[in-house]
């Protein structure tokens, strides 16, 4: 039988949770630990399918416990529970992938649903593991002060937090900002955390966001001069290049419906939401974007550049809608995204979400999955007034 553990420091909370996990005990069975160094040990001795953990604990925080899990159960999902969230966490860890997050006071039932999603495997499109992008930014949304020590085969770097703001970051022969990003684009990292932070003086000017989608886009730059024909041996993985838009029953906007059309023209005002100002701006500076199209959900253009197509914003939605009902039925988590290849070669990426969608072509040398994940966070913070 499958088996949770269960990690807070509140005895009459871990109770309560047994309690209610009685009724699904032919599912799965509960084991508890009372902060992060009695989980490790529970790690050790016994056979975890998923950890479910506070991040508030004394001796070894829930942030330690996960970095532990990123290193050295990486297979294992993690459902992070804080009393400290706020709208704009959910919906941020909502699209890290990695994590699912739950607020206290717990309501039971979404717990429940959660947890018997996370034990039926990658099957069913529950994400596990954790990546070092979804713990940094873990670590700013809940304002945490660290010090990081980050491994990756022989090399060792370090990265400064206080009050989940990146101060500075120093491996080999490099600091402040060429130390980020050449830090977060490593890979098979193992996270050591320290609870203390020495750096007072800012040292990073860029956001987080800014900084782990230029250590992506670094990171394609390398491997492609290492292996310019590592893109064409891959063009299997997004499984789509083939698919008719025409053969899809999604009850889809069809040239008859009365559902809004794009116009395609691009407003002459600058974009309102700061954030979404600041997305374009990212976009605008990474060369290997040759056009860019974002829009409402409704299909109205909110900006426009490279070669622009009126089409091009009414494809992206369609693809967007098809991508999200095939989703559901496939029973994905997270907002996902699509990428096509052209008949030139190029790709184009399109990417969903809340209230905006997004449509990039990119060379054929770029790895659009990398971009995707790098901007990702930034796009589901845009917040579109009504």
């Amino acid at each position: 039988m499958k088996k949770v553990l269960i990690v807070d420091d509140d005895e009459s909370f871990l109770h309560g949770l047994i309690e209610g996990f009685k009724a699904y005990e032919d599912k799965f069975s509960i084991t508890t630990a009372g902060d992060g160094m009695e989980a490790v040990e529970a790690l050790k001795s016994e056979n975890i399918n998923l950890v479910l953990t506070d991040l508030k604990m004394p001796r070894m925080d829930g942030f330690a416990l996960v970095a532990h899990l990123s290193s050295n159960y990486s297979d294992i999902p993690v459902i992070v529970m804080t009393a400290f969230g706020t709208p704009e966490m959910e919906d941020n860890l909502r699209d890290i992938g990695t994590f699912q997050y739950i607020e206290k006071p717990i309501d039971f039932k979404v717990l429940v649903e959660k947890v018997l999603k996370g034990l039926t495997g990658p099957s069913k499109g529950y994400i596990t593991g954790v990546s070092l992008s979804s713990f940094l930014q873990l670590l700013e949304l809940d304002k945490k002060s660290c010090t990081l020590t980050i491994h990756a085969g022989s090399k060792t770097g370090v990265m400064y937090f206080r009050d989940g703001d990146l101060l500075d970051a120093s491996t080999k022969g490099l600091k402040g900002n060429e130390a980020a990003f050449a830090i977060v684009s490593w890979k098979n990292v193992e996270i050591e955390i320290d609870n203390r932070c020495s750096r007072t003086e800012k040292n990073i000017q860029e956001s987080l966001g800014f900084i782990l989608l230029e250590g992506c886009r670094r990171k394609d730059e390398n491997a492609a001069a290492r292996n310019p024909r590592l893109e064409s041996d891959n063009t299997g993985r997004g499984g789509l290049d083939s698919l008719n838009m025409e053969d899809l029953d999604l009850d889809l906007p069809g040239k008859d419906s009365s559902a809004p059309a794009v116009t395609g023209q691009v407003p002459e005002a600058e974009p309102v939401d700061p954030v979404l100002a600041q997305f374009i701006s990212m976009l605008n500076s990474f060369p290997e974007i040759v056009s860019s199209t974002i829009s409402s959900k409704e299909g109205n253009v909110l900006h426009q550049v490279g070669e622009p197509d009126s089409n091009t914003a009414n494809f992206i939605t369609y693809v967007a809608v098809a991508a999200e009902q095939i989703g559901i039925a496939i029973g994905a988590s997270g907002r996902q995204y699509t990428i096509f290849t052209l008949t030139d070669d190029s790709k184009l990426l399109v990417l969903c979400g809340q209230d905006v969608i997004v449509g990039l072509k990119v060379g054929s040398s770029v790895f659009p999955e990398s971009i995707a994940d790098g901007l990702r966070p930034v796009l589901s913070r845009i917040k579109l007034s009504t």
